[in-house]
């Protein structure tokens, strides 16, 4: 029985769902599949996996840091086939062109890349008032996963398959700078040091912020005070979900507001995206 490892990151569950019907394709197929979310604990040695798959959401039109620190540790694996999926919201950037690139780079074989679009909850778009991709991925999608999971099978037993063309990268300056200030410099730098809390308003409330973290980043000093440290995604998880609106992270400063209103412009005149227009105060959010 071949062995198939599939790592992936999934904080609201979307790409999990992919992650999990790709995973039922495959055993179709007879394969044994291993899934390990980074997010909850670290994935196995690859040594002894015929396959590994790697899935990722989309950050500021890249894979986040965690996902790209991750495939970079991997050792050169001339054995091992490879493939990636990757969810997106707006737009897909170069996400996916990366990883494939970085497992060409780990000498991997390319047998399959997968995309489709997932709930976009990033909090400075929920804040101008749109949810973009809702109800994604949809029956549909997780059903395309499942076939993508079979088909991949397929190439591993010798049909033949021709790598497919990479994403076409976005050339509009507004992205290229966006992109560019929020590299992991800027927010392990400056961002990370950034993260202010009302103390008015912080109601101490279990903590969710530092429950919700991805990176478990945050901290709470003998005196109660929440400190972030500097492995931080730039998710805005902390902000979005914190029930008493204490929270503000630079997501919310002025010198990003005009990425979000430009990127919610473009994306709302997309017809290929669906959204909803939405409220987002205290860690709730509603449909209008």
């Amino acid at each position: 029985m071949k062995k198939c490892l599939i790592v992936y990151f999934s904080q609201t569950g979307a790409t999990q769902k992919v992650a999990e019907r790709i995973a039922t394709g495959l055993r179709t197929a007879n394969y044994q599949v291993d899934l390990y979310n980074i997010k909850e604990k670290n994935p196995p040695d690859i040594m002894g996996y015929d396959l590994l798959g790697i899935g990722s959401p989309v950050y500021y039109y890249r894979p986040p840091f965690n996902v790209l620190d991750y495939v970079k540790k991997l050792p050169d694996a001339p054995e091992l086939a490879s493939f990636v999926f990757v969810l997106y919201g707006t737009f897909i950037g170069k996400c996916g062109n990366v990883l494939r690139e970085m497992l060409m780079h780990k000498k991997t074989r390319d047998v399959g890349y997968f995309y489709c679009q997932g709930s976009d909850y990033y909090v400075g778009y929920l804040k101008e008032g749109y949810l973009f991709s809702p109800d994604h991925p949809t029956n549909d999608e997780l059903t395309q996963a499942e076939r993508f999971g079979q088909q991949v099978a397929l190439r591993m037993n010798g049909e033949n398959y021709k790598s497919q063309e990479y994403d076409q990268s976005i050339f509009e300056v507004a992205y290229r700078l966006e992109r560019f200030l929020t590299s992991r410099f800027y927010v392990k730098l400056l961002y990370s040091r950034m993260f202010r809390v009302d103390s008015k308003k912080c109601d101490k409330c279990c903590s969710l912020c530092m429950e919700l973290c991805p990176m478990k980043n945050i901290f709470k000093t003998e005196n109660g005070k929440l400190i972030w440290k500097r492995n931080c995604l730039f998710c805005g998880t902390c902000e979005l979900n914190c029930p008493t609106g204490a929270i503000k992270s630079p997501i919310s400063w002025l010198i990003f507001r005009p990425f979000m209103k430009y990127n919610v412009h473009k994306a709302s005149q997309d017809r290929s995206l669906d959204y909803v227009r939405v409220t987002c105060n205290s860690g709730k959010i509603k449909r209008m």
